[in-house]
């Protein structure tokens, strides 16, 4: 895939993007923690075909600065919404993984004018703010990925992606190089704080306005009872659905992208 690279200030914050450019719908691509823009892979390259595609790094990710004391994931929000206004894109759809699910979330609640419409690969639902009964295991499971990603960070490259291999040994070999790439440019001060997003489900699907797709794994994050509930919650008069895909886990598009293909753009297709 060919594309721009290009930088935003915002806020005094530079947020680096890759874009695939030309005369087409635009698309915003926001990533989950550790990853970087790069890591959107084969279906930022598919989507090029029909989209201009942009795929900014995070604060803390890839080429972006780095994280400050005062940094929260809230300002992800606002670098996100603003990179949108500096590129005066209009009315982009934006996808987002995990964290960067929560950031399209936040956008489209606080935003609601610039989305065309959101689609969310496994949010962080039911995770944060962690509840009084699971809060321990969120702390817990909050630790071994720290400690896991921050010994990742430390190997070798090859030694990454050698290890990418064997613990994800379906993932494709594109798949595993942008992992392993993107492990030794995030800021190992991430995870000193834990939350995203922000808000609990069950008032962000109440506040959210733009058409929706939630697709959710066997393995993820999101339940099929939350995704249910969800549902039953959604206030928009634009539509919500979500997919469920069986064998894949919290990485959906990279475990089962036959699968999170046809749901993707079996939903866009209706959007058209």
């Amino acid at each position: 895939m060919e594309y721009q690279e290009g930088n935003v200030i915002i806020d005094g914050i530079k947020i680096h993007y890759y874009r695939s450019g030309g005369k087409k719908p635009p698309f915003v691509l926001l990533h989950g923690a550790t990853d970087d823009g790069l890591c959107w892979g084969r279906t930022a390259q598919e989507l090029a075909e029909r989209y201009d595609v942009i795929m900014p790094d995070a604060q803390g990710h890839g080429l972006s600065d780095r994280l400050g004391p005062d940094f929260s994931f809230e300002k992800h929000t606002k670098q996100a919404a603003g990179l949108i206004k500096e590129l005066g894109l209009n009315k982009p759809i934006i996808m987002g993984h995990s964290m960067g699910a929560g950031t399209t979330c936040n956008v489209a609640m606080e935003y609601p004018d610039l989305p065309k419409a959101i689609i969310l690969e496994d949010p962080a639902w039911g995770l944060f703010p962690p509840k009084p009964e699971n809060a321990e295991t969120v702390q817990k499971n909050h630790e071994e990925i720290r400690a896991y990603q921050t010994e990742v960070a430390k190997l070798p490259l090859e030694e990454i992606k050698a290890r990418c291999r064997k613990d994800n040994p379906t993932w494709p070999e594109d798949e595993v190089i942008t992992w392993a790439n993107s492990r030794k440019l995030w800021d190992k001060t991430l995870f000193d704080r834990i939350g995203v997003p922000s808000r609990p489900y069950e008032e962000i699907v109440t506040r959210i306005e733009c058409p929706t797709l939630l697709i959710i794994a066997e393995t993820g994050i999101v339940s099929r009872g939350t995704a249910e509930n969800a549902a039953r919650l959604w206030k928009s008069k634009e539509p919500f659905k979500w997919v469920y895909i069986k064998g894949a886990g919290h990485s959906i598009r990279r475990e089962q992208y036959a699968a999170f293909k046809t749901a993707l753009y079996g939903w866009l297709d209706m959007r058209q």
